[in-house]
């Protein structure tokens, strides 16, 4: 029977994941205020310099701008939480078989028990890297008999 490792910790490797949250991070932020820059230069540009607008259009634009600002305000915040939680969620898929990794090879050559083999869940992304390492440590196991 086969068991699964569930981990109960969603930030195990902290300086790992703070890495990934702040790349992440980055990634919304960088867009979004070059996007939200350009689009309002465009919208101000467009509008109040080269259409010369009337104050009758300005006056019934304005609100519209503003229920633009206030579906930002109110939408951004929850979608940045969402998009945060998702990176951590996402980050811990990387930094916690990474924290098991080396918390199995710490045992293993703490107490050169040659014959321990590392465990990891079948998707997890770093199995290839334990596969290799079990296969090593078969070899030498086999050099040392």
């Amino acid at each position: 029977m086969r068991t699964k490792f569930l981990r109960t910790k969603f930030l195990t490797k902290k300086a790992t994941q703070r890495r990934y949250i702040a790349l992440l991070i980055a990634s919304m932020l960088i867009p979004l205020v070059f996007v939200g820059g350009c689009l309002y230069y465009l919208i101000f540009s467009l509008v109040a310099e080269q259409l010369g607008i009337p104050e009758s259009i300005a006056y019934n634009l304005f609100p519209v701008i503003k229920k633009i600002n206030m579906i930002l305000a109110i939408g951004i915040p929850p979608l940045f939480l969402i998009l945060i939680l998702w990176g951590i969620g996402l980050s811990h898929r990387f930094a916690g078989p990474i924290e098991r990794l080396e918390k199995e090879l710490e045992g293993i050559t703490g107490a050169a028990d040659y014959c321990r083999r590392l465990k990891v869940r079948k998707g997890d992304d770093i199995k290839p890297i334990a596969d290799a390492i079990n296969k090593l440590l078969d070899k030498i196991e086999s050099k040392g008999k």
